[in-house]
């Protein structure tokens, strides 16, 4: 794997995958639009987490980029899957996971949802109300089930408990309800929310959920499970992040100072966390012009496609020009290849004066970019190819 264009970080800063060269060479033969994923850096993440945060089983969020090549790299490293959909599954299988490994965690499922992964093998599923509990007692009565828990997470940049997971302070009423429609609860799940910043965040969570499972031992169930979700961060454009192994670290001393007295077996469903470093898109410069004083360039994909994450994700991803000479930089209007005015990629950014046909490099661009991409325009989302 080879770079060129940054150096080495003390932090964790976007890194992309490829250098210039090789961006050319691949957009010569695939062309652009082009997301470029790196095996070996999808494994390297991979192994550092499973490293640092000893005793935890992984399962990836798919949700976060079903990609093939992702998927088929982490399922031969032995990594689970978590999937959402019978759609995410099927990816899944077709990268060669098993029904076994893999644990279902939408909390509000379609009736076809729900049976579909039910009839492929899938038994493990997540509820957080009561009406979720009568749809699966109905359906699907003898799977196992994990309680989805809302936690507060100060440092997350979305907060993935405005919509999902019953408060603590109801939990054991949750708990309840299963037990009186004959169903199996096997422990909790929480998600402190996309994007943690803080991994002192998990600890914090961590306490309230422990004080739970206390109250839930002593009445009688039998929980196992411990789900300690996703927000595992990663660089994006300005972010200076601690390494990636020192938050694992922070985060599994949490886990052993809450419930390292117990027998619990612990899951994490890292997504971004994954997956985002591992890809870098290669875009081509389609057209230019000077709009009040300002420098516009346009390229051949936006916020309908891989920049998806920008509108929906609170992402500002890292623009890279082909520099070699040191040649003057200035702000200029970096827009999106469709018709919508709001289709703008960035607007501050500092580049060398661009011409049509140059390429851009845009590094952390494997999460919530080509899974939320879509063909706006009639123009099509940038296709993906695997790099060693």
């Amino acid at each position: 794997m080879l770079t060129d264009i940054l150096t080495p970080p003390t932090l964790r800063q976007p890194q992309p995958v490829l250098n210039f060269d090789q961006a050319r060479a691949l957009g010569d033969q695939h062309g652009t639009p082009l997301l470029v994923v790196s095996r070996s850096r999808v494994i390297e993440t991979y192994r550092t987490m499973r490293e640092n945060l000893p005793g935890v089983e992984l399962f990836y969020a798919a949700k976060a980029n079903p990609d093939p090549h992702i998927l088929k790299v982490l399922c031969e490293e032995g990594c689970s899957v978590d999937v959402c959909s019978y759609g995410e599954l099927q990816a899944a299988l077709q990268a060669g996971f098993t029904p076994e490994s893999m644990l279902h965690t939408h909390p509000c499922k379609t009736d076809r949802n729900l049976l579909d992964c039910y009839a492929e093998g899938v038994r493990w599923f997540v509820y957080d109300n009561p009406a979720e509990l009568d749809k699966i007692a109905r359906l699907t009565p003898d799977v196992n089930l994990l309680l989805r828990l809302a936690v507060s997470a100060d440092s997350s940049m979305i907060n993935l408990s405005a919509k999902f997971g019953a408060e603590l302070s109801s939990a054991i009423e949750m708990l309840l309800e299963a037990r009186h429609r004959g169903l199996n609860v096997r422990g909790f799940s929480f998600h402190v929310g996309s994007q943690c910043l803080n991994p002192g965040d998990y600890e914090a969570a961590l306490a309230g959920v422990r004080r739970v499972w206390d109250e839930a031992l002593r009445l009688g169930f039998e929980l196992e499970v411990l789900d300690i979700g996703g927000g595992f961060p990663a660089p994006y454009r300005d972010d200076r992040l601690m390494l990636l192994a020192e938050f694992c670290q922070t985060v599994s001393r949490g886990l052993q100072a809450t419930f390292g007295d117990l027998p619990v077996r612990l899951i994490a469903e890292p997504g971004r966390g994954l997956c985002a470093e591992s890809v870098t898109l290669i875009t081509r410069v389609i057209g230019k012009s000077v709009r009040s004083g300002t420098a516009w360039y346009f390229i051949d994909d936006g916020l309908y496609g891989s920049f998806s994450g920008k509108a929906f994700d609170h992402t500002d991803f890292q623009l890279l020009a082909d520099n070699p000479f040191g040649l003057p930089t200035s702000p200029c209007v970096v827009a999106g290849p469709t018709c919508d005015s709001s289709d703008v990629v960035s607007r501050d950014q500092l580049l060398p004066e661009l011409n049509i046909g140059d390429l851009l490099l845009v590094p952390t661009m494997g999460a919530y970019t080509g899974a939320s991409a879509c063909p706006f325009n009639g123009l099509p989302v940038a296709s993906s190819v695997a790099i060693d």
